[in-house]
C-alpha cells in the first residue's frame, strides 16, 4: 500500500506538470491567433485534466485506506498491551500471578508482598472480589486456585456433591424448613371456610469449624520453574479437605466442626410419630432374618435384597424422586454380586459415561466413612434425598499463611476456610442398621 500510494502521488505530480505545460501552450496559441492549434491544445488540457482528476481520486482513496489501516493497527497494539477481561478479572489474574511468584520466593520478596497488598486494597472497590492479606489473617488464595480446589473436592467426594451446598458470607446463616407442611380441606361453593393448619417450622443453624490443610514443599522444588506449583498445591489441599469434610458430614460432633448425620443416634421413630424425633435424628430400619436372598451369594450379615427394598419404601414418596443409595466400597463390592433367580445381577451397570450405576433403579454413591456390614449396630446403607437431608455451608474466602521456620529447607502452607453443616430435614433420609 505504501509503495502504491507513492507511485500514485508521483503520477499526480507528473500529470499536474503536463497540464501546466499544455495550458501555457494553449494560452500562447490564443495570443498568437492560432485558433486551430488553440482548440487542439484545449482538448489536450481537458484530457490531462480528466486523467489528473482520476489520479487524485485514486490517491485520496488510497490515503483513506492507509489511514484506516494505521488506525486498526493502533487499536490492535493497544489491545495487545491491555489486559483482557473486566477490571475485576484483570485484578484477580494479576494477583494470581503474583501469588505463584510469592510461593516460589517463599513469600520473602518484599516487592511482591507490597504489590499484593496494593491489589488487596484495590479489591475493596469491587463487591465480588476478596483478596486476603497478612493484615486480614493470611494471603487470600486467588480465585483461580480456590476454584480448582473446590472442583477437585467435589470430584473426590460423592457425598459433598450429594448434599445441599451453600456459599455464604456470614456464619449466622440459617434456614427454616417446614415439618409435614400445612393442611387443606373440602368445602361447598357457599360453605364457610375455616382456617387450615399451618406448617410447623424448624430453624436449622449449622455448626461451624475451620477446615485446614497443611501441605509442605521443599524450597528447591518451589524455585524450580519446571515444577507446577499450582497443580501440586491444589491437589494436596483438595485431597486433605475432601476426606476431612466427608468424615464430618458422617459423624462430626458439632464442636469446631459440622454436625454429622449420625452424631445424634438414629432412632426407629417414624416420621409422623408424636412426639417427633429430635431435629438431627434420622430414622433407621433393621434387616430381618426372614428376608429372602435371591440367587447368590448368600446373606451378608443377614442383609438381603428385600431389606434394601424395604429401605426404599420406608422413605416417603415425596423424597424418592431425588433419592440415591450411599455405602462404602466394601459394601458395594458385596452387593454387586447379588443376582436374581435367572442369574442376572440386581445392580444395573451404567452404559452412559458420567452416569452412576443403579441399584433397584436408584443411583449409588460411594461414602467411605460409612460402616461395613460385618458388625451389629453398624450403619452400612443410607437411602434418601441428600440435598434435602443435609446442609453444608462454607465461607467465601480461603486463606493461607506460610511457615519457613518450623522445618528448615521446606515451606509449609497453612490453608483454611470456615465450613459448617447440620442435618436439614430428617424425614428425607433413612438408614439401614445391622443387628446381631
Amino acid at each position: 500500500m505504501a509503495n502504491a500510494i507513492v507511485e500514485k502521488i508521483e503520477e499526480v505530480i507528473a500529470l499536474h506538470s503536463k497540464m501546466k505545460e499544455a495550458v501555457d501552450e494553449r494560452l500562447d496559441a490564443v495570443e498568437k491567433g492560432k485558433g486551430a492549434l488553440a482548440r487542439e491544445l484545449g482538448e489536450k488540457v481537458d484530457r490531462i485534466n480528466g486523467d489528473l482528476s482520476k489520479a487524485l481520486g485514486e490517491r485520496d482513496t488510497m490515503a483513506r485506506e492507509m489511514k484506516a489501516a494505521f488506525e486498526r493497527l493502533e487499536v490492535l497494539e493497544a489491545l495487545a498491551d491491555q489486559p483482557k477481561g473486566t477490571p475485576q478479572e484483570r485484578l484477580e489474574s494479576k494477583y494470581a500471578s503474583l501469588f505463584i511468584q510469592g510461593i516460589r520466593a517463599g513469600f520473602k520478596d518484599n516487592e511482591i508482598l507490597d504489590e499484593m497488598q496494593k491489589l488487596s486494597k484495590q479489591a475493596r472497590e469491587f463487591k465480588d472480589v476478596t483478596l486476603g492479606t497478612n493484615a486480614a489473617g493470611g494471603f487470600g488464595l486467588p480465585k483461580t486456585i480456590a476454584g480448582v480446589v473446590d472442583k477437585l473436592m467435589l470430584a473426590q467426594s460423592d457425598i459433598l456433591n450429594a448434599v445441599k451446598l451453600v456459599q455464604v458470607g456470614t456464619s449466622d446463616y440459617q434456614e427454616l424448613i417446614s415439618i409435614h407442611g400445612g393442611t387443606s380441606g373440602w368445602v361447598a361453593e357457599t360453605g364457610s371456610r375455616s382456617a387450615t393448619g399451618t406448617p410447623n417450622l424448624r430453624n436449622i443453624k449449622p455448626t461451624w469449624g475451620e477446615l485446614y490443610a497443611y501441605p509442605q514443599i521443599s524450597e528447591w522444588s518451589a524455585q524450580d520453574i519446571f515444577f507446577n506449583v499450582e497443580e501440586w498445591l491444589t491437589n494436596d489441599i483438595a485431597d486433605g479437605m475432601a476426606v476431612a469434610l466427608s468424615t464430618a458430614i458422617w459423624n462430626g460432633n458439632g464442636t469446631a466442626k459440622p454436625t454429622g448425620m449420625t452424631n445424634t443416634a438414629p432412632v426407629v421413630t417414624d416420621d409422623y410419630a408424636s412426639p417427633l424425633r429430635a431435629a438431627a435424628a434420622f430414622e433407621y430400619i433393621t434387616p430381618t432374618s426372614s428376608s429372602p436372598v435371591i440367587g447368590s451369594p448368600p446373606n451378608i450379615g443377614n442383609l438381603g435384597i428385600d431389606d434394601l427394598i424395604g429401605l426404599v419404601y420406608k422413605l416417603r414418596r415425596a423424597y424418592r424422586t431425588g433419592a440415591q443409595f450411599a455405602m462404602n466400597s466394601t459394601t458395594q463390592g458385596e452387593l454387586r454380586k447379588k443376582k436374581d433367580s435367572n442369574g442376572q445381577y440386581l445392580w444395573e451397570p451404567s452404559v452412559q459415561v458420567g452416569q452412576p450405576d443403579r441399584l433397584l433403579g436408584y443411583p449409588v454413591i460411594v461414602w467411605e466413612d460409612m460402616d461395613d456390614i460385618a458388625a451389629a449396630d453398624n450403619i452400612p446403607v443410607a437411602f434418601g434425598d441428600f440435598k434435602r437431608a443435609y446442609l453444608a455451608v462454607y465461607r467465601t474466602e480461603m486463606l493461607m499463611n506460610t511457615d519457613q521456620v518450623t522445618n528448615p529447607g521446606y515451606i509449609r502452607f497453612y490453608v483454611r476456610r470456615r465450613w459448617g453443616g447440620m442435618p436439614l430435614n430428617n424425614d428425607a433420609l433413612k438408614f439401614l442398621r445391622m443387628t446381631d
